[in-house]
């Protein structure tokens, strides 16, 4: 994905990509990284959407109401978070 394709991309999705980075990670972990409180809020708003369009997945898809389930990016989301990082390069230039 290119730079120039982000500003594409719904920005609540986004902050989600970012909030997940390169680590597996709880509903908990990604709460906090966005400074979130509400847990329906996480999942109406974020993590249905990035799941839906492709960006995230169950660690667990068998079971995803685990007490233990974790998240991650997919190949899709991953090439988002590798080209905001890209562009954060470029900014700090």
């Amino acid at each position: 994905m290119k730079v120039s394709e982000l500003r594409t991309i719904d920005p609540r999705l986004i902050r989600v990509i970012e909030a997940i980075g390169t680590e597996v990670i709880s509903r908990r972990g990604i709460c906090g990284n966005m400074d979130l409180r509400a847990r329906k809020n996480l999942w109406d708003m974020y993590m249905t959407p990035s799941m839906q369009q492709g960006y995230v997945r169950f660690l667990y898809p068998d079971h995803p109401n685990s007490p233990d389930q974790k998240y991650l990016l997919t190949d899709k989301g991953m090439e988002v978070y590798e080209a905001l990082r890209e562009k954060e390069k470029g900014a700090a230039e």
